[in-house]
């Protein structure tokens, strides 16, 4: 899975793979692609995520904060692409809100909105 090497199940019978195991595995680096395949959306979801900050628009995102096993407390950004598809991206601990969360993404210090038309 893009670089690492994971149990085939994972991908050939999804079914066995469950968020509380993908949390847990011992391996690190397989555990990160563990919550690829299943999908951050539902891993945090599984972690009970607290909002910390939510946009008005869902391109902008959604601000999460999680306690990960054996990581302590993290954030994720929950974004819309314009594809309509939805993504979590981990972002800094230290950012405050969706906006500063999205821009980090970007890599600058905050956003500058356009309208697209």
């Amino acid at each position: 899975w893009h670089g690492v090497t994971i149990p085939d199940e994972w991908v050939t019978n999804k079914e066995s793979l469950t968020p509380e195991m993908a949390l847990t595995w011992k391996n690190i680096e397989q555990r990160r692609a563990a919550c690829e395949i299943l999908g951050w959306v539902h891993i945090l979801k599984k972690l009970d995520a607290r909002i910390i900050d939510r946009s008005e628009s869902e391109s902008i995102g959604t601000l999460y904060e999680a306690n990960l096993p054996d990581s302590g407390m993290e954030r994720f950004l929950q974004v819309k692409c314009g594809t309509g598809r939805s993504f979590v991206i981990p972002v800094p601990r230290e950012v405050q809100t969706a906006h500063q969360a999205n821009a980090w993404t970007y890599g600058v210090n905050q956003l500058q909105i356009e309208v697209r038309t």
